[in-house]
């Protein structure tokens, strides 16, 4: 067989071979797309040269050679393909520009092979038929002035871009560049530049742009250009990702694992592979109970659970995991991922102590603080014995409540299940019951209303001190001379506002009495602690007197 033919059959079998090996490292990429259409165009070409080349008679060369004016539309794809690269894709955006990249090589292309203006005839030389070199010159440099105009406008495109890129971008630019110039010129010399003096050599365009896509090719393959892609990237991800990964079969068997799994669970690859997933479970009831919730919503996002391993350690861990389907929607394996979570248990097992060990020494210090007051309340109690004036001793009782109303707060945290904030409601059930009886008001009938509302030690305990000087006052001024009576007392929330409301239906306050600025005690005390919870206090005089206090609950401050 002719040697020379053979080259040419050489070039279309790696041109196809190079085409399929860049379409599939990017499928969906349009630069991978033209470079693929590239090889398979020329790859067509040259087994249409190996063809004429080998032809044993002049009728089947002459097809042949008819069928190779077709090679004007390799040009304009090699341009194509230099606008992708280059990053030029808005040109391609507009459809003239491909009316002016490839109107003009399908015009040629169709008046080469409808006319004899290309291919007047053909001649057998020692490298196999090739074409004579035609009189009418007219449609050969129109010809050739296009592949040089669309070669020089490609290789241009790639050599700017070489100029400004940087690291890889600039190392595929090279490749790129030169899969473009080398065919260029070799080609101009052997087919267009030698033919027109007279000197005929094989033509190597076929060859030369074979040796040029291969140049692309390295490039793909080496810089992975230009398929940055999931798919390309996918075993590394897996490999390095910190996360475990587990990819199962439809039958929940082990396909593929990570490192981070075998690192973690100390089995080998081989131990694992086509081994049923639940092996590697600690509860086996979970696992399936797991995989039920799965199977119904098509995925399951953190769940806490355990796995065991090889060594028989249980180790908890986050666990997602997701299933894949086919384009009929059966399911064809289901793929999990996770991370450890071991330190972060023992982090939270050492926050939950911590936090037991704080509200205990809480509990601690409100159960002694409330000792302390109760102490304080006794000696009191002790020395108002000794005082023999009534009115010393109705202010040494005043102080004795006020005492005690701080402590029954402290008793109520000790008890709460909360130690930061206290139950309204049964505090001041509470605390009204004991000034009820510490006063001896068995006269006055007591009403207590309070929704059930919690609230901060800051804000309970002037609360707690405006409601003991407000019922403390009625008890003692509002019904002179023992006489019958009713308090009302009601808190209720409304619109983030806490509303505290004492009412009787006593004497009522003097008219020209400003409790704003009265000189009692008491009276200040509560106007005092309102400014305190930045509240507003109303009085209204009739039927009685009914004090209403309106604030919010105290925000804690940052404690140094």
């Amino acid at each position: 067989m002719n040697p020379y033919a053979l080259i040419s059959l050489a070039a279309f079998m790696v041109c196809f071979f190079l085409g399929n090996f860049i379409y599939h490292k990017n499928p969906k990429n349009q630069l991978n797309i033209m470079i693929a259409l590239l090889s398979i165009f020329v790859g067509l070409m040259a087994f249409v040269e190996f063809e004429y080349r080998q032809a044993i008679d002049f009728s089947t060369a002459y097809f042949w050679l008819k069928v190779s004016v077709l090679w004007p539309v390799v040009p304009p794809i090699v341009l194509h393909i230099a606008l992708i690269f280059t990053e030029k894709t808005h040109l391609l955006k507009n459809k003239l520009t491909y009316l002016v990249i490839y109107g003009p090589a399908f015009i040629m292309a169709i008046l080469a092979l409808y006319t004899n203006w290309l291919l007047i005839g053909i001649v057998k030389e020692y490298w196999g038929w090739t074409y004579l070199y035609p009189i009418n010159t007219l449609l050969f440099d129109a010809m050739t002035v296009w592949t040089v105009v669309c070669s020089l406008l490609a290789a241009g495109l790639c050599f700017a871009y070489y100029i400004r890129a940087k690291n890889l971008k600039r190392l595929q630019a090279k490749y790129v560049m030169v899969g473009i110039y080398l065919p260029l010129i070799i080609s101009l010399v052997s087919d267009l530049v030698l033919p027109s003096t007279t000197i005929r050599v094989p033509e190597m365009s076929m060859a030369m742009s074979t040796i040029g896509i291969s140049f692309i090719s390295y490039g793909i393959w080496k810089y992975r250009f230009p398929a940055l892609t999931t798919a390309a990237v996918a075993d590394d991800i897996v490999s390095t990702m910190s996360n475990f990964l587990i990819l199962l079969d439809h039958q929940n068997k082990i396909i593929t694992v990570n490192q981070a799994t075998l690192d973690l669970l100390g089995y080998s690859e081989k131990e694992l592979i086509t081994k049923p997933v639940r092996i590697l479970f600690s509860d086996i009831n979970q696992y399936d109970t797991f995989n039920d919730a799965l199977l119904r919503n098509n995925s399951a996002n953190n769940i806490e659970t355990y796995l065991k391993s090889k060594s028989g350690e249980i180790i908890p861990v986050l666990l997602s995991k997701s299933v894949i389907r086919s384009d009929d929607s059966r399911i064809i394996g289901i793929v999990c991922i996770g991370n450890d979570i071991a330190d972060i248990k023992k982090a939270e097992t050492k926050i939950k102590s911590s936090l037991q060990e704080k509200e205990l020494l809480l509990r601690e210090i409100h159960h002694r603080v409330k000792n302390n007051l109760q102490i304080i309340s006794s000696l009191l109690n002790l020395q108002s014995e000794y005082v023999k004036d009534q009115k010393d001793l109705e202010l040494w009782q005043e102080n004795i409540t006020r005492v005690k109303s701080m402590a029954i707060i402290h008793d109520e945290l000790y008890h709460t299940p909360s130690v930061a904030n206290i139950n309204l409601r049964d505090y001041l059930t509470s605390f009204l019951n004991y000034i009820y009886f510490h006063y001896d008001a068995s006269k006055i009938k007591m009403n207590i209303d309070v929704e059930d509302i919690k609230l901060n030690v800051d804000t309970a305990i002037p609360c707690g001190l405006i409601l003991n000087e407000l019922v403390t006052n009625s008890i003692k001024h509002a019904f002179p001379g023992k006489t019958k009576g009713e308090i009302h007392t009601k808190v209720r929330s409304e619109n983030n506002n806490i509303i505290l409301t004492v009412k009787d239906n006593g004497i009522g306050l003097p008219d020209d009495i400003d409790f704003r600025n009265t000189e009692t005690l008491g009276l200040k005390l509560v106007v005092s602690l309102t400014y305190q919870l930045n509240g507003k206090i109303e009085l209204n005089k009739e039927d009685g007197s009914e004090f209403t206090i309106i604030f919010q609950e105290l925000k804690y401050k940052k404690r140094v």
